[in-house]
């Protein structure tokens, strides 16, 4: 089965962000493709998406390179060898004091936020060579911007994944491929809700932005090839404070909405 219709590869599909992508894409018209873990999830959001005529599905662990090539050449079967966007999404987080969480996962943190995003970007580049248009997007994190003692490995992920970006924004340009990165700040997913429990200040209600807000603005940068996107009125505020301000007016600001 091939498509005619614009396609894009998201990773993390299974909910969260991935999911809510996916929803806006094909209300667009186009072909998505949804890759993660677990490949049950996915096989119900295809059926609720409009079923095969619109999406596939398969499993992906970004950490294995093997299993990365593997996702990359179902979805070509799929599309005709076209991979038009590629929402390189998935991550993980790991909640406490640097010396509270584990270093092996840590490693873990490391091995999905930046390897797993390096991993996909390799292997679906030379899809993207053939496909007009081609357009690579990154999810990186508010936390990027600043370091959190609660979000070490995470912070630290995100950060690289910018510079990753940028690399990639430079040597891609010759064969035609954009690249953008989104850098949104907490918002309604289970991978937030779950450590709610072990922030320190962190509620609810504090959490603005939903998967869908997310959605919303990665079409927007599909549509306008921006190259960095800061989603949601804190981050927007946040970012240019932060190359203006010391260090250490920065980390009086992080401290007071730590908690730490």
């Amino acid at each position: 089965m091939s498509t005619t219709k614009p396609t894009i590869f998201i990773t993390g599909a299974a909910g969260g962000f991935g999911q809510a992508v996916a929803r806006t894409f094909v209300r667009q018209g186009w072909y998505v493709g949804l890759y993660d873990l677990s490949e049950a999830p996915l096989t119900e959001l295809v059926s609720s998406l409009g079923g095969p005529d619109v999406a596939c599905c398969g499993t992906l662990d970004v950490t294995d390179i093997e299993s990365t090539r593997q996702a990359i050449q179902h979805f070509g079967e799929h599309t005709g060898g076209q991979l038009r966007v590629l929402f390189n999404n998935a991550g993980i987080t790991g909640v406490g004091a640097f010396t509270d969480v584990s270093i092996e996962h840590h490693r873990k943190v490391i091995d999905v936020n930046l390897f797993g995003v390096m991993n996909v970007a390799h292997a679906a580049i030379p899809l993207m060579r053939n496909t007009p248009g081609a357009h690579l997007i990154n999810v990186s994190s508010a936390s990027a911007l600043h370091g959190n003692p609660e979000l070490v490995s995470y912070s630290a992920t995100k950060r690289a994944v910018l510079s990753f970006t940028e690399s990639l924004d430079i040597g891609l340009e010759a064969d035609g491929i954009r690249v953008s990165d989104l850098l949104p700040m907490y918002a309604k997913t289970p991978i937030i809700l779950d450590y709610l429990s072990q922030h320190r200040k962190l509620s609810d209600k504090d959490i603005k932005l939903t998967p869908d807000d997310i959605a919303a603005a990665t079409w927007k940068v599909v549509q306008t090839g921006k190259f960095r996107t800061y989603v949601g009125t804190d981050t927007k505020v946040f970012a240019p404070l932060s190359r203006l301000f010391p260090y250490r007016i920065r980390k009086w600001v992080s401290r007071k909405v730590i908690g730490w």
